[in-house]
C-alpha cells in the first residue's frame, strides 16, 4: 500500500483501546472526547454531533471538556458542554444560486400532462439542494467539513454535504436541467478531493477519510461531456481520473482463484479498527454483542462494517455470513471484505472503458489502448468469477468460500449495462425474464435483494439509483419493456409518495385534505407499496433528494413519450 493513501492515526482511547481512526481530530475522529459524547447518546443520530462546527478552537473546547470532568462528565454537564461550544449542523454552509431555470426541451415530450407537470416541478426543486460553504462562519479548522470551493448538490435530509456516489445520479438530473455550470462545479470538487486525498472519500467530511464509495466519477466526466463538448474540463479531469483508479488498484485489489487461474478484481475494503464517527454508539454495541472481551473481533466488526459502508449499501444481507440470522443479530456476521462485489467490478470496467474513451477525445491514443486493455481483461474476469451461466445473473464471488453467492440482488444487474449488449439473447431473455417475475410482486419498484432482514439495502427497499440500474440494463439489452415497466412503477412511486405527503399541481393536482406538508421527495421506497416511503437501516428515511430528483428527470427523458398518468392506491 501506498503510504500516500493512508489517512490514519494511531490513537489511545481512555479505556485503553487501541486503533486507527479516519483522521487525527480529537474531536470528530478519535479520542475521549468523541467516545464519552456518543456513548452518551445525547442525540437520536451519532451524526449529529460529529456534523456540528466548534464554536471556539480545538484546544479550548479540549480545556472545557476536561474542566467539566472528561470522560466522567455527567449527562447534564455534557449536554451544557455541547450546546455551549457547537454550532449547529450546517452552520458553515449556505444556499447558494443557481443559474436561471427555463423548462428543458424534453419536457415537451412527455406526453401525459400530470407526468409533464410533475416533472417541471421536480425540475424547479435543484434550488433547494444546491449548497455552497462558508469556512469563514467558523474558527479555523474547526469543522468537520472538507473544503470544498464550489457549489454542490446535497442529497437532503441529514445529509448536508456532498456524498460522492449520489452525486453521479443528481448529475442525470442537474445536466439536463440545463445547470451545466453547477454540474461542472460539482464534479470540480470531487477532482479537488482526488488531488489533496488520493480518492474521493465517502462524503465531504474529515470522518469520511477511511473510505470512498462506488466509484462514479469518470463517469461523471463522461456524463458531463456528453452534455457540454467541454473538451478541455476531459484534459483536466484526465490526469485526476487515472489517479484515483491507481487508489482503487492499489488499495482494494485483490486475486481470485479460479478455473485454475488467478483473476484480479476488486472488493470494498477499509484499513480501520475504530468505530465510525458518524455511527459510534452502534458499531461500538454491535462490536461488543460480537464478543465481550476480543479485541480482534472488535477490530474485524469496525473494518467490515466501515467498508460496507463504502459500498453505500449499508447496510445489507449482501455483506454477512449468516444472511438468515435473526435481524438484532443479522449484523454480527458481517463479512464486507470476504465478498468481490459484482456491481463494483461492473464500475469499475466502466471507469476503464470511460478513461479510454475520454482519452480519445484528449488525443491520446496510447492512454486510451492501455484502458482498453484493462477494461478488455475486467470484463473477462467478470464473467469467468461471477457469471452463473445457468441463470444469466452475475453474483458477488465469497473468498473464504470459493463460491458465488447465489443471492440475486438488483447489483446482479449492473454488468448487463456495463458489458451494453455483449451476451447472447438467451441469455438476457432468461435474466429479465426472472426481473420481470420479481416485478410481478413488487408494484413500488425492484428491491434491493429478495431477502427481508430489517436493514435498508435489502427488501422491501427500492432505490433509485437501483431502478436506474435496471433500467439501463435492460436498454443496453434491448428489453425495452422491461425498461418501460420499470420507469412507470418509479414515476408511480415518487409521484404517489410525493402527492400523499402534500404535493399538488396548480390547476392539475388538488392538495390531499388535512396534510400540512407539500409534498417529499424521499431518498427510497417500498417495493411493495405504490408511494410509500421505504424504511429500516441506521437513520429514518430521508428527505429531498438528490439521487429521487436525477433519476425521475432522467426517466422523463427516456420514457416520457410512453409514461401514463402515475396510479396511486386510495388513501
Amino acid at each position: 500500500m501506498h503510504m500516500r493513501y493512508t489517512y490514519y492515526v494511531l490513537l489511545v482511547f481512555g479505556a485503553g483501546v487501541m486503533g486507527r481512526a479516519p483522521c487525527d481530530s480529537p474531536i470528530y475522529c478519535q479520542g475521549d472526547l468523541l467516545h464519552t459524547v456518543q456513548m452518551a447518546k445525547l442525540f437520536a443520530d451519532d451524526k449529529t454531533f460529529v456534523d456540528r462546527p466548534m464554536l471556539q478552537p480545538e484546544a479550548s473546547v479540549l480545556a472545557e471538556f476536561a474542566r467539566i470532568g472528561g470522560a466522567n462528565a455527567t449527562r447534564a454537564a455534557l449536554e451544557l458542554f455541547v450546546e455551549e461550544n457547537f454550532g449547529s449542523a450546517g452552520y458553515e454552509l449556505q444556499s447558494a444560486n443557481i443559474e436561471a431555470i427555463h423548462d428543458p426541451s424534453f419536457l415537451d415530450r412527455v406526453q401525459d400532462p400530470v407526468v409533464q407537470a410533475f416533472g417541471r416541478a421536480v425540475h424547479g426543486m435543484w434550488g433547494q439542494l444546491v449548497r455552497v460553504q462558508d469556512l469563514s462562519r467558523v474558527c479555523p479548522n474547526c469543522s468537520s467539513m472538507l473544503e470544498l470551493k464550489h457549489r454542490f448538490v446535497v442529497p437532503g435530509g441529514r445529509f448536508v454535504e456532498p456524498y460522492y456516489w449520489d452525486t453521479y445520479f443528481a448529475l442525470e438530473g442537474v445536466l439536463r436541467s440545463g445547470l451545466h455550470e453547477l454540474a461542472t462545479e460539482s464534479i470540480r470538487n470531487l477532482l479537488d478531493l482526488v488531488t489533496k486525498h488520493g480518492f474521493v472519500p465517502n462524503g465531504a467530511r474529515v470522518y469520511y477519510l477511511s473510505r470512498s464509495q462506488p466509484p462514479l466519477l469518470a463517469l461523471m466526466v463522461k456524463l458531463h461531456y456528453e452534455f457540454t463538448h467541454d473538451a478541455s474540463f476531459v484534459c483536466e479531469a484526465l490526469p485526476v481520473l487515472r489517479r484515483e483508479h491507481d487508489y482503487w488498484m492499489d488499495k482494494h485489489k485483490v486475486n481470485v482463484h479460479v478455473s485454475d487461474r488467478v483473476w484480479e478484481l476488486n472488493r470494498y475494503f477499509v484499513d480501520i479498527d475504530v468505530p465510525r464517527p458518524e455511527s459510534y454508539s452502534d458499531d461500538y454495541e454491535l462490536a461488543r454483542n460480537v464478543s465481550s472481551s476480543d479485541e480482534r473481533r472488535w477490530t474485524q466488526v469496525y473494518a467490515d462494517i466501515t467498508a460496507a459502508a463504502e459500498s453505500g449499501w449499508d447496510f445489507s444481507s449482501r455483506w454477512v455470513r449468516e444472511p438468515d440470522a435473526p435481524p438484532e443479530r443479522l449484523l454480527q456476521t458481517i463479512r464486507t471484505r470476504d465478498v468481490v462485489p459484482v456491481d463494483l467490478n461492473a464500475i469499475l470496467y466502466q471507469t476503464e472503458m470511460a478513461i479510454a474513451e475520454l482519452a480519445v477525445v484528449s488525443n491520446d491514443p496510447a492512454l486510451a489502448a492501455d484502458f482498453w486493455r484493462q477494461a478488455e481483461t475486467r470484463h473477462e474476469a467478470i464473467d469467468a468469477v461471477m457469471l452463473d451461466h445457468e441463470s444469466g445473473l452475475y453474483f458477488d464471488y465469497i473468498l473464504s468460500d470459493q463460491r458465488q453467492s447465489r443471492d440475486f440482488t438488483a447489483a446482479s444487474l449492473w454488468p448487463y449495462w456495463a458489458f451494453n449488449a455483449t451476451h447472447p439473447d438467451q441469455q438476457t431473455d432468461s435474466v429479465f425474464n426472472y426481473v420481470n417475475h420479481i416485478l410481478d410482486a413488487n408494484p413500488g419498484g425492484l428491491p434491493a435483494t429478495l431477502r427481508t432482514t430489517g436493514q435498508q439495502w435489502d427488501a422491501p427497499m427500492a432505490w433509485p439509483p437501483q431502478q436506474y440500474v435496471a433500467m439501463q440494463s435492460a436498454l443496453s439489452t434491448n428489453h425495452t419493456h422491461l425498461a418501460q415497466r420499470v420507469a412507470q412503477m418509479y414515476v408511480n412511486s415518487v409521484f404517489c409518495a410525493w402527492y400523499a405527503t402534500g404535493g399538488s399541481l396548480a390547476g392539475i393536482v388538488e392538495k390531499k385534505a388535512n396534510v400540512a406538508d407539500s409534498g417529499h421527495m424521499f431518498e427510497k421506497f417500498d417495493s411493495t407499496r405504490v408511494g410509500s416511503a421505504g424504511g429500516g437501516g441506521e437513520y429514518t428515511v430521508q428527505d429531498g433528494f438528490g439521487w429521487t430528483n436525477g433519476v425521475l428527470l432522467w426517466v422523463l427523458d427516456k420514457f416520457g413519450h410512453v409514461l401514463g398518468a402515475p396510479v396511486c392506491p386510495p388513501s
